[in-house]
């Protein structure tokens, strides 16, 4: 787990957080393995996740907002217990079915989106 880390002066974000309470879900291992997760800030650039349980987390992974239906390319900044700053390298839409990655992530957010 990366833990310890702390933010570099150009990963902070100076404009205000929006606070939410967001289901998420964290993917990694090309989409092997998934962890439910709560948007609990977020900006344009980044977010304040929350996980239940502390686990072993790459430094890179995708994030799904199950609300919005995007997937952000994720890099943690920092990791504080089961609090976790990231910083979104890039953003896509799920409603788009453009690569195999994409579509694997579109499939497990569907699974959690409500009907």
């Amino acid at each position: 787990m990366a833990t310890g880390l702390k933010p570099k002066l150009s990963d902070r974000k100076p404009s205000p957080r929006l606070r939410v309470l967001l289901r998420g879900l964290i993917v990694y291992g090309a989409g092997t393995f998934t962890s439910e997760c709560v948007f609990r800030n977020l900006t344009a650039n980044g977010a304040r996740i929350s996980v239940d349980q502390l686990f072993q987390i790459s430094e890179r992974f995708y994030l799904i907002n199950i609300r919005d239906g995007v997937a952000y390319d994720a890099r943690v900044v920092w990791n504080k217990g089961l609090d976790i700053g990231v910083k979104f390298e890039g953003v896509m839409s799920l409603s788009a079915d453009n690569n195999l990655m994409l579509r694997r992530l579109k499939k497990l957010w569907l699974a959690k989106a409500p009907h």
